[in-house]
């Protein structure tokens, strides 16, 4: 069990300690084998073959409900205005400009209809489902905020990482810019600063909570991109 004085430990020993930073570190080696997954580069690179990229898709377009929902309750539990105005503009891109590249991929690489309605989800995929939907229904705003750093984040952090090849198909460079762009870079900052806030204000069973909350999550976020594509 990680504790905060596990973090106030390490904070000791740095110059500008943030929450996020160890907790992006404490879960090690889950975070860099995510953020380093060779589906990232084979995306970039166009090594992805459009049948394979469409199976990813489908894959990953199964977290956008459990996901909109996690953000309907962190809107419904977060302090003030303040924070329900960036969630509800998140949740306004993800229900209109992300849910747009999912459909027009589905369309382009011709996904079925049967397929797109009920997907054949892998054992990976439902077991982060069931997290985000968890941690919405029981969790408190901290640990909301964990679970979103966790997924913005490291979605930001390999799209910053790879290296993208000329003439890759519109719809794959579509889906990197989606997470690389400079609003969504603001959004995963400001997620970080109101998190380590948040961390500020728990007891120690919170805090607790939220650290395993954010592990759990990104163990989650392995598991599934191993699943999509096995290293």
């Amino acid at each position: 069990m990680t504790t905060r004085a596990d973090f106030n430990a390490w904070a000791a020993n740095q110059e500008a300690p943030r929450i996020t930073t160890w907790l992006r570190e404490t879960s090690e080696p889950d975070w860099s084998a995510t953020v380093h997954h060779p589906l990232f580069d084979a995306l970039a690179e166009g090594r992805l073959a459009g049948d394979e990229f469409a199976a990813y898709m489908v894959q990953d377009y199964g977290f956008v409900d459990p996901f909109t929902a996690l953000i309907g309750h962190a809107i419904g539990r977060a302090p003030g205005m303040a924070d329900r105005v960036v969630l509800g503009q998140f949740m306004g891109m993800l229900t209109s400009d992300e849910n747009s590249t999912f459909q027009r991929t589905f369309e382009a690489f011709g996904v079925p209809v049967s397929t797109r309605e009920a997907p054949d989800y892998l054992p990976e995929t439902r077991a982060f489902q069931a997290l985000l939907r968890e941690t919405g229904d029981r969790g408190g705003y901290a640990e909301i905020l964990a679970a979103l750093v966790v997924t913005e984040w490291v979605y930001l952090a390999w799209a910053l990482r790879i290296n993208r090849a000329e003439g890759l198909h519109p719809l794959m460079a579509e889906w990197i810019d989606l997470h690389d762009n400079p609003a969504f870079r603001d959004f995963v900052a400001w997620l970080r600063r109101r998190l380590e806030e948040e961390a500020e204000t728990l007891d120690d069973a919170a805090f607790t909570r939220l650290v395993a909350c954010f592990r759990e999550t990104v163990a989650r976020e392995r598991a599934f991109h191993d699943a999509v594509m096995p290293r």
